[in-house]
């Protein structure tokens, strides 16, 4: 029941690949993509892409910083990062199966600042990591209001191991219900909740407008706060407490600090990939 009229958000397909063409690789699959389909320019376009020749091991300098210069183009042009293929061989598309071919933001030098957070809830594993906690809600602290405002949904950079070891050391720090000062949204209903006890340093792609979180709320937007998408966690920073977490202050200033906050001012969504 929608009526194109009163459409006010432009959507535009970009298509970038036939996952599957009798087993055709790549390089034939796009010839025909682009044989069955004419560019509609704001509707219908294909995906920018660049051809890397195979290269002997004295000129892979030469590839990387190509390549290096068309990941920093996508990331100037607020994409995630590049999907890495190769044309004629091993370029199919694998369902459910997690590789080493995308390269995201975060990988390239001077893209976005550590920050250190606070774990105030977690989600149960599933599959692999059934038994622990697989993701986690973390905050950064606002000294301000003596709130810690939550930033992001934490699944990647954990080993078996890490998730074992926190699991263990924070099962026992669970609570019944979210403290007074943490400031959530309905929208994020962690499985459970803790005390404040551990700071984490957490590496991010970059931060976005979200209205699921509450970082920094009313520093940049007047009723959202602020996401921390793609985080990877670090280390473990024992020498700090909860209340020396990045400050709300701190988060709002390395969003500004992006230079893209004009065209990336959308709704985060979830790198749920732990769950």
């Amino acid at each position: 029941n929608v009526v194109v009229s009163e459409i006010k958000v432009a959507v535009c397909i970009y298509a970038f690949d036939l996952l599957f063409l009798n087993g055709k690789p790549l390089q034939a699959r796009r010839e025909a993509l682009k044989g069955m389909f004419q560019v509609t320019p704001g509707s219908f376009e294909f995906a920018t892409s660049l051809d890397v020749a195979n290269t002997k091991d004295d000129d892979m300098e030469s590839t990387v910083e190509i390549v290096r210069n068309f990941l920093e183009e996508a990331v100037t042009g607020n994409c995630e990062g590049l999907m890495v293929k190769t044309l004629s061989t091993e370029a199919t598309y694998e369902p459910a199966n997690r590789s080493h071919k995308w390269l995201k933001k975060d990988y390239l030098d001077g893209i976005g600042d550590s920050t250190d957070l606070v774990p105030v809830g977690a989600f149960y594993g599933r599959g692999k990591r059934t038994g622990v906690y697989g993701a986690y809600l973390l905050a950064c602290y606002d000294p301000e209001t003596e709130m810690y405002q939550c930033i992001t949904k934490l699944g990647t950079g954990l080993s078996d191991e890490v998730l074992g070891l926190f699991f263990n050391q924070l099962k026992d720090c669970t609570i019944d219900r979210p403290r007074n000062d943490y400031a959530i949204n309905d929208l994020i209903k962690p499985d459970v909740w803790f005390e404040p006890t551990q700071v984490w340093e957490i590496l991010g792609a970059d931060l976005s407008i979200s209205p699921k979180y509450t970082a920094a709320i009313g520093l940049v937007s007047k009723d959202k706060g602020i996401s921390l998408r793609f985080p990877r966690y670090i280390r473990l920073r024992d020498d700090k407490t909860p209340v020396q977490a990045t400050s709300a202050a701190q988060i709002a200033d390395l969003y500004n600090a992006q230079g893209l906050n004009t065209t990336n001012d959308k709704d985060e969504f979830d790198d749920d990939d732990a769950l």
